[in-house]
């Protein structure tokens, strides 16, 4: 992994500081992923320092391609997912926690490394199940797998239900 997306945290300056970067398919792959077939993220990354306390927000905006769960086509997924961050050394003290993950970084590491952080948040984003929407997936996919296709069915129609025709029986 590159030290592309890292913050040094030894030097950085009191106050805010922003870093930014791309993230794209080739991120993913490093990481050996291989149900992310392609991304487009923009990552900005607000590191305040007061004292010895460093405090991380980082925000990921952009678009992850899996394959559909039902048709097996491409499948975008907008994600925009937010970390906060508490960064201390080991041996550093306590350091109160606003409500987000801590980081505890060996009191010798100058730098932190968000390539993980960014992964791992940018994978939780993604729902469980990753399918279009209603009549979006690949008919002809759909037709081979017994699924009916359900883009020319009214919403608002009601299906009948097995059991309701078993009540019928008892009529």
């Amino acid at each position: 992994m590159t030290n592309e997306y890292t913050i040094p945290v030894n030097g950085l300056a009191s106050g805010r500081t922003e870093f930014g970067w791309s993230v794209g398919k080739e991120f993913f792959e490093e990481f050996g992923n291989t149900e992310v077939l392609d991304a487009d993220l923009s990552v900005r990354a607000t590191a305040e320092k007061s004292g010895t306390r460093i405090n991380v927000d980082c925000d990921m905006e952009g678009v992850l391609t899996v394959q559909c769960d039902r048709c097996l086509a491409d499948l975008q997924i907008r994600i925009a997912p937010h970390v906060r961050l508490s960064v201390r050394h080991e041996g550093a003290g306590n350091a109160e926690e606003d409500g987000g993950e801590v980081i505890s970084l060996a009191p010798d590491e100058a730098v932190l490394d968000m390539s993980q952080i960014i992964y791992d948040y940018a994978c939780l984003a993604l729902p469980m199940h990753r399918v279009h929407e209603v009549g979006k997936c690949d008919g002809s996919v759909i037709g081979h797998i017994g699924i009916a296709v359900q883009s020319d069915m009214n919403p608002d129609e009601e299906k009948e239900s097995p059991f309701a025709v078993l009540k019928k029986m008892l009529d």
